[in-house]
């Protein structure tokens, strides 16, 4: 019997690009696509599938939450995890997940995936109790900064995150980008903030930046096939994009293309 399987992914070309990569696994039936997680809920209940490709970050409701959902509805699907995150941001729950993915999707990594998940199927419930657990720690771990630490005048002081347009490794301490100015953080390493900000605002450009996305102004090409980005930040800073910056970025915030 094929396995039943729904992809879920708010971009339709993730969507397509996965029907794609398993349209040649004969063992494997496309049952449900979902373009957010509320739809993947709902169609999970519907189509009951044996296996499911989530996006992770997604407007409203995200991946964590559709896991915690399936959980909740009994019986849940194993679970890989198709993702733009990097292996440091995805780590912690790297223990309790069937698999993930690093988006774009390699077709041998998908087939190694594949395999996990063929050898798992006999043994769902064990799986099953490795994505409770992965639930349980979601459910622990989704407090992320509302405020962080900068240094004005020589002074701590503390500024909420919906401010910050970027964070900027800067010698040895982080700087903060902010619609009152750039200042320095009592931060000394950007890998100790990533995992603390909302993903759904934040995301990491390279090894150097920290971007809100809520408080980029614009995005325009510019020369040898780059990006300007300018913030929305009290000097409108401007960072100059590579190729792989500019579709990481789109990934997330297409509006700004």
């Amino acid at each position: 019997m094929p396995i039943r399987t729904m992809i879920v992914d708010d971009e339709k070309l993730a969507r397509d690009e996965m029907r794609f990569l398993l349209a040649g696994e004969k063992d494997v039936e496309i049952v449900a696509e979902a373009a957010g997680g509320r739809e993947a809920i709902d169609l999970a209940r519907e189509k009951r599938p044996e296996l499911v490709f989530l996006d992770i970050q997604m407007p409203e409701v995200d991946g964590f939450q559709v896991v915690t959902a399936l959980i909740e509805g009994g019986e849940p699907p194993l679970v890989v995890f198709a993702t733009a995150f990097d292996r440091y941001a995805i780590r912690a729950f790297e223990v309790n997940a069937l698999d993930y993915l690093l988006k774009p999707i390699d077709r041998a990594r998908l087939g190694a995936a594949l395999d996990r998940v063929r050898a798992a199927m006999p043994r769902r419930e064990e799986y099953a109790r490795r994505l409770r657990a992965l639930a349980g720690s979601i459910r622990i771990g989704t407090s992320f900064l509302p405020r962080i630490v900068v240094v004005v005048a020589g002074e701590p002081s503390l500024v909420d995150v919906e401010r910050v347009a970027m964070l900027r490794r800067d010698g040895s301490r982080v700087a903060a980008f902010t619609a009152d100015g750039a200042f320095p953080t009592n931060y000394r390493d950007l890998d100790e903030l990533e995992v603390q900000l909302d993903p759904a605002s934040f995301i990491r450009l390279g090894a150097d930046y920290i971007v809100n996305i809520r408080r980029i102004a614009d995005v325009v090409p510019w020369s040898g096939g780059n990006f300007m980005m300018a913030l929305d930040d009290a000097d409108r800073t401007e960072v100059r994009l590579n190729r792989s910056q500019a579709k990481l970025l789109r990934s997330k915030a297409e509006r700004l293309f």
